[in-house]
């Protein structure tokens, strides 16, 4: 039951961002447009990280090898998100180096970080 559950919960992050991807490559070109587009997006990932935090609680299965590094995730989406917002309401200060996302959410061991 618990891993239908987190394969559930995975397929819905895959088809949210997805979702958030196709989205984004269909933007009109005009800016109240892309406005809109971005604001739902951020609702979007809104929506992704409240499936992030309710799979974490998740309990795993004994003995799994992988486990899904929601909290490396979460830092992504933050990142994402604040991409976003500082895009929707800019200051005049040189742009800046987010850095690379990561990407890469698979641990091994422990379920613990």
């Amino acid at each position: 039951m618990c891993k239908a559950i987190t394969t559930h919960c995975k397929i819905t992050l895959f088809s949210i961002v997805l979702g958030m991807g196709v989205a984004s490559t269909c933007t009109a070109a005009s800016s109240d447009a892309e406005q809109v587009n971005l604001e739902l997006m951020l609702r979007q990932l809104e929506s992704v990280k409240r499936v992030a935090e309710r799979s974490a609680t998740l309990p795993e299965s004994p003995g799994q090898r992988y486990h899904f590094d929601y909290q490396r995730l979460q830092k992504d989406l933050d990142s994402v998100q604040a991409g976003i917002k500082s895009h929707l309401s800019p200051s005049r200060a040189q742009p800046r180096d987010p850095g690379a996302l990561s990407g890469h959410y698979t641990r091994t061991g422990s379920a613990a970080p």
